[in-house]
Order: structure tokens, then C-alpha cells, then sequence
């Protein structure tokens, strides 16, 4: 691959992961939102208490970005985050559907995230078939 196809795949990598990490680490440790909580409410997938499963996603989605950032297996590592994303937008959008029209909402973030996605799976190096 040439420098500049590596270069755009790092960067794409690098901002997912950033993202990943941010979203983590503040709305869901450090400054939790009662919309947040209440979203979480709204679907009945509660681990103890709808603030310790946002702590919880909180830190997996700081586990994932870490992940995307060091760039090990790049194809599965943006696989799971987009896996990840897609269902996020599923359930917000059932638990609060005017999220969807926020234009400083999820939804045009996400689709940011999805082309950042879609150039490091594209870029990075596939799997050598086992022989």
C-alpha cells in the first residue's frame, strides 16, 4: 500500500478510535446525561442500575477505541465498532426517535464514523487464507 492510501487509513483509524474513546469516557463516566440514563431506562437492558451499565457500555467503548487507535486486526476491530454503532442507533432511535432530526445528534456523527469505517476496512490488509 502506498504511503499516502496508509496514511488515510491511520488517520480514519486513529479519529473512530478517538471518537470511541471520547464517547466512553465522558457522557458515560465522567458526566452522565439524564437523557442518557433515561434512554437506557427506556430499554430495560439494565446490569444493576441504568448509571452502572452506562459506566459499564462506557468502558467497553474505551476498550474498543484504545483498540482502533494501537490498529491491531483493523478489519474486526471497525467491524465491531460499527456492529456496535449500528445497534446504538437502532436503540436510541426506538428510545427517543427525535435524536434522529438533531442536527448536533447521533445520527450525522455516526455516518462520519461509518465512512472512517468504511476506509480503514477497505485499507487495511485482509486476512491470509489458511492453508
Amino acid at each position: 500500500m502506498n504511503t499516502k492510501l496508509r496514511t488515510i487509513k491511520i488517520f480514519s483509524r486513529t479519529a473512530l478510535g478517538l471518537v470511541w474513546f471520547y464517547e466512553g469516557l465522558v457522557p458515560k463516566i465522567l458526566f452522565l446525561r439524564p437523557d442518557e440514563i433515561g434512554l437506557v431506562q427506556a430499554s430495560h437492558l439494565i446490569w444493576r442500575t441504568p448509571e452502572w451499565t452506562l459506566r459499564i457500555l462506557g468502558v467497553a467503548q474505551m476498550l474498543v477505541g484504545l483498540w482502533l487507535i494501537i490498529g491491531l486486526a483493523e478489519r474486526t476491530a471497525v467491524f465491531i465498532a460499527t456492529s456496535w454503532m449500528l445497534i446504538l442507533i437502532v436503540l436510541v432511535a426506538r428510545g427517543n426517535p427525535s435524536m434522529l432530526t438533531d442536527p448536533y445528534g447521533a445520527l450525522v456523527k455516526d455516518l462520519c464514523l461509518i465512512a472512517c469505517a468504511i476506509t480503514v476496512w477497505l485499507l487495511a490488509p485482509r486476512p491470509s487464507p489458511s492453508g
